[in-house]
Order: structure tokens, then sequence, then C-alpha cells
């Protein structure tokens, strides 16, 4: 005989715990072991609720004059019955229960990548990344020098970020590794790859923007809204290969923990800051174009100009003495 439907139990955390087979109407729920479906739960009475179907095929749960009645979230109160449709959640005790029937549509299936279920877990992103990162470190490395740098400096420079970054996505591989049983060593790198690029781009444009336009507080909106926006974006995705958190769980952990960083960041600074300071706050370093890009002389023409410009100034003045009185 195939079922009618399934009635799913939640636990403590919302998830499906436990999914009870629905044959024939009516069933009773509740707490004593001559029900079909036994709920461990104080609150919940030895013959709570029965489920039923009324004539024109509606599902009912029905209150059996129990000690604490139904609850659904649209009501606040406790009702005595409640039709419980395909889909519709309600409370005995302190237990959410769902009906779903066996025509109730489903999500379509996700695919099951294979090595982390992720593009990111590929060597090619690895790599591309790798290479990214370490163009962007450079480049940020030469353009925060006000000297004249060499090739070794600029190269050398980044690896004291490599190397934390490296702690970093391994401490998070640890903790797959720990919590889901795989490393994910390459899908963390390249979200914090992604991130460290992410950062460099919004301070960079937030450094020109405050300097052709000093009205914009550019950089303290990049250092709040940009840095919040890429914190909270990189321990979403970490979160995804380090837990088995719902999508909406790591959304809201991810914001709750930028939020509270970026703001403690900002009380800070803003806390150290003097009312009257010699300091500019514009800290931003931009890099003038090196002199072998700007047009220029050779310095026989600049000599040849310089006695030009020395004799048509010998002119004007032996001009000037003649016009005196």
């Amino acid at each position: 005989m195939a079922p009618l439907g399934y009635l799913e139990i939640f636990d403590a955390k919302g998830h499906v715990s436990e999914r009870v087979r629905v044959d024939e109407f009516p069933i009773t729920i509740g707490r004593a072991y001559g029900n079909h479906v036994v709920v461990d739960d104080p609150y919940v009475c030895p013959r709570h609720v029965a489920i039923e179907a009324d004539d024109q095929g509606h599902v009912i749960a029905r209150d059996l004059d129990s000690v604490n009645g139904i609850h659904i979230r649209a009501r606040g109160k406790q009702v005595v019955d409640v039709e419980v449709g395909s889909g519709a959640e309600f409370r005995i005790g302190r237990t959410w229960m769902r009906y779903r029937s066996v025509e109730h549509p489903l999500p379509p299936t996700l695919v099951d990548r294979e090595g982390g279920e992720s593009r990111l877990a590929s060597a090619y992103a690895l790599a591309g990344a790798a290479v990214l990162l370490v163009a962007v470190l450079c480049l940020d490395s030469y353009l925060s020098a006000v000297e004249r740098v060499t090739v070794a400096k600029i190269v050398s420079e980044p690896l004291t970020t490599v190397v934390m970054l490296l702690i970093w996505c391994g401490a998070w591989a640890l903790a797959s590794r720990i919590v889901i049983g795989h490393f994910h060593f390459s899908p963390h790198a390249v979200i914090a790859s992604a991130a460290v690029v992410a950062v460099f781009m919004t301070n960079t444009s937030a450094e020109w923007t405050e300097f052709l336009f000093p009205i914009i507080p550019a950089l303290r909106i990049a250092g709040i809204l940009g840095t919040g926006v890429v914190l909270a974006a990189m321990l979403y995705g970490h979160l995804r290969f380090a837990s088995l958190m719902r999508r909406s769980a790591r959304l809201w952990t991810a914001l709750a923990v930028s939020v509270a960083v970026v703001g403690a960041s900002w009380v800070w600074d803003y806390a150290g800051r003097s009312k009257f300071s010699n300091v500019m706050e514009f800290t931003g370093i931009v890099k003038p174009l090196d002199a072998a890009l700007l047009p220029a002389v050779d310095i026989e023409h600049f000599i040849d100009n310089s006695q030009k410009l020395r004799t048509d100034l010998d002119a004007l003045a032996q001009k000037a003495k003649a016009s005196q009185p």
C-alpha cells in the first residue's frame, strides 16, 4: 500500500530529525506508546493531537483536550484545530512538526562535484588564484613605496602576507577535516586569495577617489562598507567548506562576525583620533608615474635650448637698459 504522506519532526535546530510514514487517517500523536507517532517531549500530553482527513480531502490537526494545545507560526495563541496542508508546520508542546503528502514538489537535485563540490577545488583555480595573488601583492608593494625600489624588494615583501595566508587557510582546512572529514585546502586558499585581491582593489580605488575628490570620505567608506562586505563574503565561503550549517545560518553568521569586527575597528579608530592633530587624515599613497614613462629630451637639445634662452634673456636685458633715460 502506497503511503499517503509523511509526518516530519524537527529537532531544536530546525532540521528534520525523523520522518513517520502515514498510511491512513486518522493518526494520533502524543507521549503514550499507543499513539501512531510517539513524541519524547514533556510538554506533550499522552494523547495530544489527532490528524485526520475531512470529506473534502483536507488534512486537519485536531486537539485532543491537551494542556498546551496546537500552535502555528501565523498566530500567537493556541488553536483547537488547524488545516495542515502539505508543507504546513505546527507545534505541539515544544516540538515542531510538518505534514507532507507524497505529491509534495521537491527542489531540484544538487550537482555533486567530486573534490569539494565546487570548481574552487580544481588545481587550475588554485594556480590562477596564486598567480593573481602574487601579482597583486607585488603591485601593492610597488605602489606603497615612496623611494626607488628593486625587483628583489618588491618580490620579497609579499612573502609575509603569503605565509600568513597559508596559516589562515591551513586552519580552515583543519576545521574542515574535523567537521566534515575533508581538508578542502584548495577552496579555502582560493576564497582567501580572492578576499585579499578584493580588499586591494577596494582600498586602491578609494585612495584615488579621495585624492581626486577630497570632499568624498572614500577611504572611510571603503574601510567600513567595502571591507565588511569582503569579510562577510570570505567567512561565508569558508563556512561552506568547513561546516554543515544551512545557507541562511552561514549567511547570518558571516554578517554578524563582519559587523562585529568592522564595528570594533571603527570604534577603536575613532577613539584613537585626536581632535587637534598635525597628521593628515589622508593616509593613502598615490604613486606617481615613473620618470621613464614621461616625455623627455636628450642632453644636447637641453643645452641648445638653454643657450637660446640665455641669448634671448641677454637681448631683453640690453633692450631694457637702452630704454632707460
